[in-house]
């Protein structure tokens, strides 16, 4: 429907020149189209030339698929949803003259064209409309209104079809009721068009009270669903089927305000809010980053809520607790150091490259699960916990405040604590070990070539250490996002119901047992799962480097100190100034890890809470304000 340039010059010399003002402020950018509309108003091509391009819309598009279609999600199911803009992104899908995306699209195809029209105000729009010539358009207005109430009718169905899915009922019983909401809007709502439409019946104050009072009858009940996350759980598919509601109710009340507005200046408000969503819409119809955006949040929030709790444990809120921090700390130290000992035994068993990366992942899945169930303290795991507990602390607010901030003073102190807890225990437990071995049993870990190989590979100038310790430290931050998805999957899924009640499980073992092992299950899964694939990546990324020839490897700051102190104790051939390069590299890479791991965590955190970049910015620098 590219009708401007062939049969409306004036309109696309407007077109242009509205395209040509700069957009700096929105006071700027009025001020100059109020300018240009009121030099065009006194040419009556121009007045008429609108007039015939409004006309010809009017008699041509669909609307009714435009209200019904535009800015609501298309799909029954999330990946359907994502497969379906992907593919229309990959190869476009056929365009029609009736459809107003066509003509959207041709005219308004950059992001400044959007941003341009979304920043037109109330009096120019008011202005553009004044233009309309309403003796000529108003033959159009009986189709415009039958389209505009299939429209509403249209959305009302699709909303009660939403409500009484299975998928939603099993959480809300009463969603199909006889008296659900869901059916009471539809049946206002079909009284409603048919009285004012096919029977020109005048719409009461009372009428219009009862379908506002319904859909928010209907809103409520959906955000009772969402308030209900805590303890029920959340999905991807429950969080995509009450998106599509909500959209689907805004529409249909911006649609009945537009269907039965008196006054013109509220039709104009209504009219330029609708041409915005509609022209929004369509540049965001295939955006994947836009939908995973709007559809994850919930689901983030829910992830980031049961990561949170587990982040409470490794942050010390007082003296005591900060001393118990301390000790659980050094006790995940000694456990480290079995694990550096343990993987250079399973080195010199000479394994082939898949089985020495695998038995590898299972050391650190055993040594990791083990702190877990020992409630002892891992410092770079720690930051994946703690980031979302800051988060958490800001609640639903979206500036930075004070508990932020105290929550973040407590975590940078508890990570300095556990940090070097673990250090204090490795470094000199692995040093005095290999020397105890090398002097007295003359047995030495490791030789000269692997003492030098441990060396350089954590050298900060002759290896890519700290590059490998940023990775680690996403692996560390996807772990502790891994917990908090499973545990939110084992309450969404009721797994501890279904334990307690599996139909043979209760023949064999007495109901207090099966208590005991649904609530491991609800306390544990989330952790064992995230610990063993963490471990497992962490022990296989070298094997997989080196299979694939790509530099692929992992820093942790506990491992590397224990291969640094044992190959100090296992030799003595070594500049005192390497030596303390080294050992600044291992500190360094205990620092990259830790603030990767915190950063990546806060981000998803921030993500969950809504919040855009510059107030997460703001919430992660506030602690430096509120020291001052």
């Amino acid at each position: 429907m590219s009708v401007l340039p062939k049969h409306f010059p004036l309109l696309t010399k407007f077109l242009a020149d509205f395209k040509a003002i700069p957009l700096k402020t929105e006071s700027d950018l009025n001020t100059q189209l109020t300018k240009l509309i009121s030099v065009n108003k006194k040419d009556d091509k121009f007045v008429q030339e609108f007039t015939d391009l409004i006309q010809l819309l009017m008699g041509k598009v669909n609307f009714t698929s435009a209200f019904t279609d535009y800015g609501i999600q298309a799909h029954r199911s999330f990946f359907q949803e994502i497969g379906s803009r992907l593919k229309h992104k990959l190869i476009p899908p056929r365009q029609e003259n009736g459809e107003l995306n066509t003509f959207l699209r041709l005219h308004f195809a950059t992001e400044k064209d959007i941003n341009r029209l979304c920043e037109i105000n109330i009096f120019n729009w008011q202005l553009l409309l004044d233009l309309i010539q309403n003796d000529r358009v108003i033959i159009h207005k009986q189709t415009l209104l039958l389209q505009l109430n299939n429209a509403i009718l249209i959305l009302s169905h699709r909303l009660t079809a939403i409500g009484i899915d299975p998928y939603i009922v099993k959480r809300l019983p009463r969603a199909d009721d006889f008296d659900s909401p869901f059916f009471e809007l539809n049946d206002a709502v079909s009284l409603l068009a048919r009285n004012h439409l096919q029977y020109d019946v005048e719409v009461t104050t009372m009428e219009i009270k009862s379908v506002e009072t319904k859909l928010h009858n209907c809103e409520e009940l959906l955000k009772e669903l969402e308030d209900q996350k805590d303890k029920t759980g959340i999905s991807l598919h429950l969080i995509f089927l009450t998106k599509m509601a909500f959209q689907q109710i805004e529409r249909i009340r911006t649609l009945i305000a537009l269907f039965l507005s008196k006054k013109y200046t509220d039709k104009v408000e209504i009219v330029s809010k609708l041409i915005t969503e509609l022209v929004v819409a369509e540049r965001d119809r295939n955006s994947i980053r836009k939908f995973l955006s709007n559809n994850t949040q919930l689901l983030a929030y829910q992830v980031i809520t049961h990561t949170s709790k587990k982040g409470e444990h490794y942050i010390g809120f007082t003296g005591t607790e900060n001393k118990k921090l301390f000790i659980s700390s050094m006790g995940g130290g000694l456990v480290v150091t079995f694990l550096v000992y343990l993987k250079h035994f399973i080195h010199h068993l000479h394994a082939s490259l898949f089985l020495e990366g695998v038995l590898f992942g299972l050391t650190y899945a055993t040594g990791f699960v083990l702190i877990h169930f020992t409630h002892l303290t891992l410092a770079s795991k720690q930051p994946a916990l703690t980031a979302s507990y800051i988060a958490e602390s800001l609640g639903d607010s979206n500036t930075s405040n004070k508990q932020s901030s105290n929550a973040f003073k407590q975590v940078i102190r508890s990570q300095l604590i556990s940090l070097l807890g673990n250090v204090i225990v490795v470094l000199p437990l692995c040093f005095i070990s290999a020397y105890v071995l090398k002097e007295y049993f003359f047995s030495p870990v490791f030789n000269y070539s692997e003492a030098t190989k441990h060396f350089d590979d954590n050298h900060p100038l002759l290896s890519a250490s700290l590059i490998y310790a940023f990775f680690t430290g996403i692996l560390l931050s996807l772990s502790g996002t891994l917990t908090g998805v499973i545990d939110n999957k084992v309450v969404f899924s009721e797994i501890p119901y279904r334990i307690v009640n599996h139909p043979v499980l209760t023949k064999r073992f007495t109901e207090a047992r099966l208590q005991k092992l649904a609530r491991f299950a609800e306390k544990h899964t989330g952790a064992i799962i995230g610990n063993t694939l963490l471990g497992l990546v962490m022990g296989m990324a070298d094997s997989i480097g080196t299979f694939l020839g790509f530099p692929i490897d992992v820093r942790h700051i506990s491992i590397s100190s224990g291969n640094y102190a044992i190959s100090l104790g296992s030799t003595e051939f070594f500049p005192v100034n390497f030596l303390i390069t080294v050992f600044f590299g291992v500190m360094l890479i205990g620092l990259v890890s830790v603030i990767s791991t915190f950063l990546f965590s806060f981000i998803l955190a921030c993500r969950s809470r809504n919040l855009s970049w510059k107030q997460s910015l703001k919430v992660l620098f506030s602690y430096g304000k509120f020291r001052r």
